[in-house]
Parts: C-alpha cells; structure tokens; sequence
C-alpha cells in the first residue's frame, strides 16, 4: 500500500515529483485547521509552507511519521507534539541562504538610495524647474548614501547572516559586527564577523541592522522601544526574519518620530497582515509580503530538500535536516 503524503498547499513541481515516486501525494483544500485535521486523518506525512501545524492536527493523524517545513522557521509547528507523537519533523535550513542574503542587500540598497522618493519626485514633476538635475538632486535633498564603509550590525550569527556578511563585506567594504547568545566569539570571528558584547552596543554602533534570529519565547518582541532609542537617526533596521521579534508598536512609533532613518519589513507578527496595518502609512519603510525566500532558486532548492527529508523518514532512513532527533533514537 502506497504511503498518502499530504500537502497543506502545493510545492515546486520537481519536489511533488519526488514525493510521487513514494507515495499518493494529496494537496489539501485550504490551510485552516479543521480542513488539515481531516485530511491528515490517514495521511503517513504532512508538508507544510508557513501554515500553523497545531497539535490538534498532529494528533488527528493516526498515521504521521513525518512533518517536513518547506523552509527554516519552525514556530508554525507544535514541535513538542510532535515529538510527543513520535513524529519526526525535517526542514530545509540552508535551501534559502542565497535568497534571503541577497534580499537583506537589497531592502539596504532600496532604503539608502532613497529609490521610491527620488521615482515618485521625478515622475509627479518636483524636477521640472531650471537648473541640473544632479544641482536639483542636491538642492532639493535627493542625495543619497553609500554602503561602502557603514557598519553593519548581524542580530544572530547563523548561515543567512554569514552570508550576508560576505556579500556586505566582499561587495561594499562595510564593518560588519555581530550578535549571537549562543556563539562563542571565537566562532563569530570565524565567519568575518567581529564578536559584539551585547545587543545595545550593536544597536549604538550600526549604520544598518538585520535581524536573524527565530521567534521564540525569548526572543518575541526583542526589538523593543529601548532598543530603537539606542539607533542612530541615520540608522536603518531591516527584518527578514519573524515578525514577532520586533515590536511592531515600536517600531511604528519610531519611524512616524523619524527617530530612525528607515526600516525593511518583510515578516510581520500576524501574516497576512490586515490592510490597514500602521506600517502602510508611513514612507520610511519599506514592506515586502515574506517574499525573501520566494525566488526561482530556493523554491526549488526548498521543495528538493523537503521532498527528500520525508522520504528519507518514509523509508526508515535517517533525514538529512531532522529538527527532533530524540524521536528518532526512540
């Protein structure tokens, strides 16, 4: 009898491939939680994007040897339930490293060159008057910045933020410095990263930050108003990670204020946010639909990935990327 692996939405086609050659594979009607308590009922795995695996879905499969996150962040699943149901639980911790980087460079670039003030002057006529336009950029207060040389501060040590430390680095000469409560200096020193001794002084010292950190009990709503204050005003923040690690309210206070020069947002602490979320009144941040891991590439690489760590547990193999190894020595 063929294994019924269950999709909570669909994946790259390469993934759904590989899943087809071990088993039915079922795409479910929608996310919500009574929908996946049904169809999970006789289903032998479960692949999930961002959507909530609670414990009520896990318990409600009788079957489920496996749960594989189509991504890194696991705060959508009950993990403890999991594991509490012998289930094992895979996801694809480096598949949207490149992504993600490229991303954080970008959210950086688009902030500092002030690229939607200078297309919305240039379009709705503020230039059309005598003089050079590069004269009319400086006299109307279009300059921008460079990255070459700023200091950029890493909230979190991990493979995302090495690599945008590189890329940081490597293409635009900044100071990278860096965060993490779990790395010994010696390790962040390692990555080209230069150890901070605490998040204040790296809120103090950085002309960017970016933050890399999973939402956790410790870590929701870390970015709080002491933590903006301490910010230059030239200072931008940027957070591809979990909404929930900034406090929104703050955050928002501090950019209407122009305590801080700008912010990039591409998570937020309830997803879809609602259409009338503060943030979406404001023209110093820039907000982006938790799209930095949604490119040609980690798509792919994140649906292989996924694909093969459920498999692997459907043969009885060990996975590759498994999160709860203590179901396994059990």
């Amino acid at each position: 009898m063929k294994s019924k692996i269950l999709l909570s939405e669909s994946i790259h086609e390469e993934g759904i491939n590989i899943l087809r050659q071990f088993g039915e594979v079922q795409i479910a009607a929608d996310t919500g939680e009574e929908t996946l308590v049904k169809a999970v009922a006789d289903a032998d795995a479960l692949v999930v994007r961002s959507s909530q695996v609670t414990g009520k879905i896990i318990q409600a499969g009788k079957r489920l040897k496996v749960i594989g996150r189509h991504g890194i962040g696991l705060d959508n699943i009950d993990l403890e339930a999991a594991s509490r149901c012998k289930v094992a639980v895979v996801n694809t911790p480096e598949a949207n490293v490149l992504s993600v980087a490229e991303h954080v460079i970008a959210s950086m670039l688009y902030l500092c060159k002030k690229l939607p003030q200078s297309d919305k002057a240039l379009r709705s006529g503020v230039f059309n008057r005598s003089g050079s336009l590069p004269g009319l950029v400086t006299k109307l207060g279009y300059t921008t910045l460079e990255l070459y040389g700023k200091t950029l501060g890493l909230v979190g040590v991990g493979k995302i933020s090495r690599r945008v430390a590189e890329i940081a680095g490597k293409g635009f000469n900044m100071n990278t410095i860096g965060y993490d409560a779990f790395l010994p200096a010696e390790t962040i020193k390692a990555a080209g990263v230069e150890p901070c001794s605490s998040l204040e002084e790296l809120f103090k010292q950085s002309d960017f930050i970016s933050l890399h950190v999973p939402l956790t009990p410790a870590t929701k709503d870390l970015v709080d108003a002491k933590l903006l204050g301490l910010m230059k005003p030239t200072a931008y923040l940027v957070n591809t990670a979990r909404g929930g690690v900034v406090n929104e309210e703050a955050l928002y206070t501090a950019l209407k204020n122009n305590a801080i020069a700008g912010a990039a947002v591409d998570v937020f602490a309830t997803e879809p946010p609602q259409q009338d979320h503060p943030f979406f009144e404001l023209d110093n941040i820039l907000v982006t639909p938790h799209a930095a891991a949604m490119t040609d590439g980690a798509l792919l690489r994140m649906a292989l990935d996924v694909a093969e760590g459920v498999v692997a547990v459907l043969k009885g193999e060990k996975p590759k990327y498994l999160v709860n190894p203590e179901v396994w020595e059990k």
